[in-house]
């Protein structure tokens, strides 16, 4: 019997499939954008959304009022939603400025110059509710003086400063909320400070006395008469 040629069995063709080619484009894209750095970008946007926050701090006294910043360190503009300053019950410490002369009033009582009441204006400072913060940068502002006599200074009292923000934006605004529900972002900021020495000191003491020794103890250049001992607090 004649050997019979073993014939080739041609190779079956394959069919591309369907979504090879918009595969190939997106990963084209994706190394595109890669390569021009806005990915990177956009992430490092989502990243800076996340871990932003907007910041308080106090810069310096002018005259009877205060200087202050609040910083937008996210990638977004923000609406001050609420910001109030608060005077927790405390005994203060104060002293005159000047020499005053007291009126002599019935009962053998003296009367001071406007009355012997007073309020502290700061508690009542609202200007900052709704105004915008900038993206990544800083806000200045001025805070009114912690006593309405032009002829007082407190020495030592206990402040409580409170504020509250959202984005501008209505879709981050969305973003913000859940986030803030996941406890991901602050939901108020809360500061107590120390005003010492016309400056305004961060604290977390909850009395004027624990404050006050507190902030003798970490500067030795406040005032001799508040702290009196050198010592190492």
């Amino acid at each position: 019997m004649a050997n019979r040629r073993t014939a080739k069995i041609p190779k079956s063709f394959k069919r591309p499939a369907p979504y090879g080619r918009p595969k190939r484009l997106f990963t084209k894209a994706f190394a595109a954008l890669a390569s021009l750095g806005l990915f990177s970008l956009l992430m490092t946007t989502a990243y800076n959304f996340l871990v932003g926050d907007v910041t308080l701090s106090f810069v310096k006294p002018h005259d009877r009022y205060y200087d202050f910043d609040l910083r937008n360190d996210s990638p977004a503009d923000q609406i001050v939603k609420r910001f109030k300053v608060d005077y927790p019950p405390q005994t203060p410490i104060a002293h005159a400025t000047r020499t005053i002369v007291a009126k002599a009033s019935g009962a053998g009582g003296y009367e001071l110059p406007g009355g012997n009441s007073s309020w502290i204006p700061v508690t009542e400072f609202d200007e900052l509710n709704g105004r915008i913060l900038p993206a990544d940068k800083v806000t200045p502002f001025i805070m009114p003086p912690t006593n309405s006599k032009n002829y007082l200074q407190l020495d030592a009292a206990v402040f409580d400063i409170t504020f509250e923000t959202e984005p501008a934006n209505a879709t981050l605004k969305v973003i913000d909320d859940i986030l803030k529900a996941l406890k991901l972002r602050n939901q108020v900021t809360q500061q107590r400070y120390l005003v010492m020495d016309n400056l305004w000191i961060p604290t977390r003491a909850i009395s004027v006395a624990e404050a006050v020794r507190l902030a003798c103890r970490d500067d030795d250049s406040l005032s001799d008469e508040l702290c009196p001992a050198r010592g190492g607090g």
